[in-house]
Order: structure tokens, then sequence, then C-alpha cells
């Protein structure tokens, strides 16, 4: 079933509308990804340590917005 329907007039409009967008990324916006990519790591376990230490002096309240924020990112411990 991964035919396409040439008689259908939204496939003409995706067909057509394809051309609109250039996928190319330039140099320095891919740089600039790679960077955000390589740091979040780095910034996650900062994140956990600062948890760890929030809990540690008794702040738990605080400790778990950032634990909640964590799992919203899908890094939960």
């Amino acid at each position: 079933m991964n035919e396409v329907n040439l008689n259908d007039p939204l496939n003409w409009y995706v067909a057509d509308s394809v051309d609109d967008y250039d996928v190319r990324i330039d140099p320095a916006t891919a740089k600039a990804i790679v960077h955000r990519h390589n740091a979040y790591p780095r910034l996650v376990n900062a994140l956990r340590e600062a948890i760890t230490f929030l809990e540690s002096e008794g702040h738990a309240e605080k400790a778990k917005i950032l634990r909640e924020e964590l799992k919203d990112l899908g890094e939960a411990d």
C-alpha cells in the first residue's frame, strides 16, 4: 500500500510543496547543532548533581521540580 494516488489533488499539492523546502543546512548552523548536541549530556549530568545537592541540603521541593523537568525531557534517573 505504498502507492501514491496520482488522481488525488492533495498529492498534487504535496508534490508541488516539496520544492519549497530546502533541506540542506549551512555549515554554521550544522556546527551549532552538533555543539548543542555534544553539550546536552554534560548539562543533564550537571542538573542531576544539582538535584542531589539540593536534596542533601534539605530543599526537597526544588529537587522534585528539577527531577520533573528531567522526566519531561525523557532523562528520568
